[in-house]
């Protein structure tokens, strides 16, 4: 039975000439300056703070934060905490990756 960890790295359905170039460009920004140009420049301010707002649920869920938790203290729908916690379950761990780089600490397994 696949697991998150048996997908493969990429979805085939993503990679493209056009995300590898997107993501070589991400990967030469230096600062948290640079980025918030980058991304002034390339998406929309509601695009940019979905994005953010995706990230900062998922850090939230990762760190054991429960759904009312994230509600509250993001003000998402629901919908969209659901959405993001599949993800971060069953997605291809881009999500732990970045979360754990950032120094967030998951959350302990229930005894």
């Amino acid at each position: 039975m696949p697991t998150s960890h048996s997908r493969p790295a990429v979805n085939p359905k993503l990679k493209d000439a056009q995300v590898d170039q997107l993501c070589r460009a991400l990967l030469t920004l230096k600062t948290v300056e640079e980025c918030y140009r980058f991304l002034e420049d390339v998406c929309t301010i509601g695009e940019v703070k979905a994005l953010a707002q995706r990230l900062e649920i998922a850090r939230l869920l990762f760190t054991g934060r429960t759904y009312e938790e994230v509600e509250q203290r993001v003000r998402a729908s629901s919908a969209t905490i659901s959405r993001v916690r599949r993800f971060l379950e069953y997605g291809a761990d881009g999500y732990r990756l970045v979360l754990s780089r950032l120094g967030a600490r998951p959350a302990s397994p229930p005894r």
